[in-house]
């Protein structure tokens, strides 16, 4: 996959999320602590994904040309 091809997977997998979070009847009983924690669980998840194909989520490079990797450590 290019770098064009995840970016366009992260936004229509942020559309879904919206989507599914503006829908009452789906998280209309979930707390903000719930949330938060669906939130990092799915921003995780889409920086394997890129991680996967060989790119960086934080910077969209080439994860051997990414100078953020530690950075994304350390958070993680």
């Amino acid at each position: 996959m290019t770098i064009f091809d995840l970016r366009r997977a992260f936004h229509h997998s942020l559309s879904n999320m919206r989507g599914w979070f503006e829908d009452s009847t789906v998280s209309g009983r979930l707390t903000v602590l719930d949330r938060l924690s669906i939130l990092d669980a799915w921003q995780q998840e889409m920086a394997e994904f890129f991680e996967k194909h060989g790119y960086c989520l934080a910077c969209n490079r080439r994860l051997n040309r990414c100078d953020c990797s530690k950075a994304l450590d350390r958070i993680a």
